[in-house]
């Protein structure tokens, strides 16, 4: 079998079995890049769209992962989905992305 279409079985179970688990509902994912100005776009575009949110739903409280279903990151990004998704004792978030993103000095 060529590798092309071992690779579309393998990511269709993984769909099937992770990203459609859910009847009816679509799956939102958060995936962010990192490295070196990557990662500066990605923290300036995470804060927007964390105050976006929270003025959108008139809750200080929201976070950014309050949103997505699945968190993932590579590099920097994987460090900022770690802060995003690190608990705070009470089942919410540690660190708005503002915070994350100023510990990173991004």
């Amino acid at each position: 079998m060529e590798l092309s279409k071992v690779a579309l079985e393998i990511f269709s179970k993984l769909e099937q079995k992770w990203l459609y688990h859910y009847e009816g509902k679509n799956t939102r994912l958060l995936s962010i890049g990192g490295g070196g100005t990557t990662g500066i776009v990605a923290g300036a575009a995470l804060v927007h769209l964390e105050n976006q949110i929270q003025e959108k739903t008139a809750d200080s409280n929201a976070r950014i992962t309050d949103f997505f279903d699945i968190d993932v990151g590579t590099g920097i990004g994987a460090l900022l989905v770690a802060m995003f998704i690190a608990d705070d004792g009470s089942g919410r978030p540690l660190f708005l992305t503002r915070e994350a993103i100023n510990f990173l000095n991004l």
